[in-house]
């Protein structure tokens, strides 16, 4: 039997634009209960095509699912129950930022059906959460950590290596505030300025209020030695988890698994088919409306392209990929510099080699995004 299904909701709906955010989300909350009316005929034109399979994970996303009221988000699992055949156990992850967590909350979610919550952290220092916009300071983002494995939940705490005002000192106090929390998974991104023209403008501008590409790489290294030291496995280039708190839904992603992807914007993988949804809110709704799912994107997969997604996927987990796939796409690659450059990359320890497995190593995470664009 094949593995079971992922079902990815996104709700795009946020207090505030945080200034590094590139995700499709609006700060106008009128269209909410349009939008979830449109989220349950999704689900229902999705059903037919869906009867046959078990999912075992759901991830709200977003935008701010944390700032549903908890009945919008009991009706929301309530009605992903109703129309899929999810998995007694499954995992339930919702996106929370930390204004939005008290005990009421937390014990609502828990009966609506999630059992793990993602926390937008970013950072434990409130001059850097202030300088991109954040609408919580430290102390709030401790307190809803605690409140939440209190509450008995699987908790995920999110920061950001690069904010500007982070200096390696304020990075290292983050990281141990995180791993002093409770929480048994972390994610760990790095800033991505150019994705914000404000950020971009910034660092231009005044370089001296962000650490420098070497201080990040030391801070990321450091960070990671920490990690391990807590008992958290690095076991994909961003996260971090205790044994047996690996977000299973996310490791779908880089696996190939089967996923759904219901909402604006959202992706998906099903039937070997690439599919995505309109990015603004009123096309989704009007197509929905009219009864078709508002694909911007509906394509087939080849084999050659499975094959590659593997390699440039899978390397992304600590466990790599088996080598013969990697060999199998240099051969198959119009790129003439790529069995050169592998070597190079062995013979440089940014991968490594074991039995017949290939992995980046610790440091060639930090230039992973270098090779792994070669076999997309």
């Amino acid at each position: 039997m094949s593995p079971h299904g992922g079902i990815y909701v996104h709700l795009p709906y946020c207090a505030s634009r945080c200034g590094y955010c590139a995700f499709v989300v609006t700060t106008d909350g009128s269209s909410r209960d349009r939008y979830l009316d449109a989220l349950e005929r999704e689900m229902t034109i999705l059903a037919p095509e869906t009867e046959r399979s078990v999912f075992d994970t759901v991830y709200l996303g977003g935008g701010t699912p944390s700032l549903l009221p908890p009945a919008a988000v009991h009706r929301l699992v309530g009605a992903l129950e109703k129309t899929f055949r999810l998995e007694p156990g499954a995992e339930v992850t919702l996106e929370a930022n930390p204004e939005d967590v008290n005990p009421e909350a937390a014990s609502a979610w828990r009966a609506a059906g999630v059992n793990r919550v993602s926390v937008g952290v970013q950072s434990f220092e409130d001059a850097e959460l202030s300088a991109v916009g954040r609408r919580h300071d430290a102390s709030r983002a401790a307190s809803a950590l605690e409140i939440l494995a209190a509450a008995g939940l699987r908790v995920s705490g999110d920061l950001i290596l690069g904010l500007p005002e982070q200096t390696p000192e304020s990075f290292r106090r983050s990281v141990l505030r995180l791993l002093g929390s409770g929480a048994t998974h972390a994610s760990v991104y790095l800033l991505e300025v150019e994705k914000s023209k404000t950020l971009e403008e910034d660092r231009k501008l005044n370089p001296e209020r962000y650490p420098s590409d070497d201080e990040q790489a030391d801070m990321w290294l450091e960070m990671g030695e920490a990690f391990a030291a807590a008992g958290l496995g690095h076991y994909e280039i961003s996260n971090w988890a205790a044994p047996g708190r690996e977000a299973r839904h996310n490791l779908k992603y880089w696996t190939r698994t089967a996923t759904l992807g219901l909402g604006v914007s959202a992706h998906e993988l099903w039937a070997e088919r690439r599919r995505a949804n309109v990015s603004t809110l009123e096309a989704y709704m009007g197509r929905l409306a009219g009864g078709e799912r508002p694909f911007a994107l509906d394509r087939s997969i080849d084999p050659s392209e499975a094959a590659r997604e593997e390699v440039f996927l899978g390397l992304r987990l600590a466990r790599g990929v088996e080598e013969d796939a990697i060999r199998r796409q240099i051969l198959a690659a119009s790129d003439a510099r790529l069995a050169e450059d592998y070597g190079d990359w062995l013979a440089s320890r940014i991968l490594e080699k074991d039995e017949s497995r290939v992995r980046f190593t610790e440091r060639g995470f930090l230039v992973s995004n270098e090779v792994l664009s070669r076999f997309v």
